[in-house]
């Protein structure tokens, strides 16, 4: 599936390179919409389709909702203190995730993930504590219960089956993997927009060692660099971010965001191709 989605993208190695890097208004990124399309539609089959309207381009979902996927260039844009992290799906998604073994450093504006798209947050779990509830199911991390939407308790089931395997050689890393948290309709410490704790797509463990940037005044802090990795490709694996790799940095945070997983494995696999192996694809993908 993924040579064929290689094939759907890649009349270029370099053309996509410069869609997904440059910037521009709406038609001038096709190549990295349709990454984002093919991401979104893999990780939510609730997502059917994308339609274009004076305002900008929507998302399309099953039940009928439309959400905004990107602003058209004209069109007002947010104001107030949250404008710059509730964003449209283009932008939530425009930071591209770096995968383990990749530890970056965070600088002011660095943190990708943190950006969310509450509109589609609300179309896929619910706009209530009642409507997000609906949908949650329990799994357990080590023996320890979490609630969580369906597809990131299922996520969790898969990882801790994972991890039940790598404790048995490295018992370690038992004292970092202590559920404390996952569904709570809550806002995010000191500000007004909810918690991705909210949707059921959150969770935090060993918080007694794991900080968090407003409770520490490193920055950055050296867990970013030395937390194991085993524990976040483990999560990442299963489409779970990891807040370590923010500028705000929540070491013992892990966020259901498999469509960012899905875009950073595509790109990561894509610049590993050899020349040959690029033009191979390209040939396929004319024919």
């Amino acid at each position: 599936m993924r040579l064929l989605l290689v094939c759907f993208l890649l009349v270029s190695a370099s053309a996509l390179a410069r869609d997904l890097e440059g910037g521009g208004g709406l038609g001038v990124e096709p190549a990295a919409t349709r990454l984002d399309l093919y991401c979104l539609r893999l990780s939510y089959p609730s997502v059917t389709g994308l339609v274009e309207d004076a305002q900008g381009q929507w998302l399309l979902l099953e039940n009928g909702q439309r959400v905004l996927y990107a602003r058209a260039w004209d069109a007002p844009a947010p104001a107030g203190p949250e404008a710059a992290w509730v964003v449209d799906v283009r932008t939530s998604m425009a930071d591209i995730y770096p995968l383990e073994p990749e530890r970056p450093d965070t600088p002011l504006g660095f943190s990708p993930g943190r950006r969310r798209s509450h509109d589609l947050l609300q179309a896929l779990y619910g706009h209530s504590p009642a409507t997000v509830g609906e949908g949650l199911e329990q799994a357990f991390l080590l023996g320890r219960p979490v609630h969580l939407s369906r597809q990131a308790a299922q996520a969790m089931r898969r990882a801790d089956a994972s991890l039940r395997e790598m404790i048995a050689l490295q018992p370690e890393l038992v004292p970092l993997l202590v559920i404390d948290g996952g569904f709570t309709w809550r806002r995010i410490a000191g500000e007004q927009r909810l918690s991705p704790h909210a949707f059921g797509i959150a969770f935090d463990i060993s918080p007694h060692l794991a900080t968090y940037w407003r409770w520490n005044p490193l920055r950055p802090h050296p867990m970013q660099k030395i937390y194991p990795s085993a524990i976040v490709e483990a999560f990442e694996r299963e489409g779970f971010i990891w807040g370590g790799k923010w500028h705000e940095y929540d070491l013992m945070h892990f966020e259901y965001r498999p469509e960012l997983v899905c875009k950073a494995r595509t790109l990561r696999d894509m610049r590993a191709m050899t020349p040959q192996a690029k033009e191979g694809v390209e040939q396929k993908s004319i024919k």
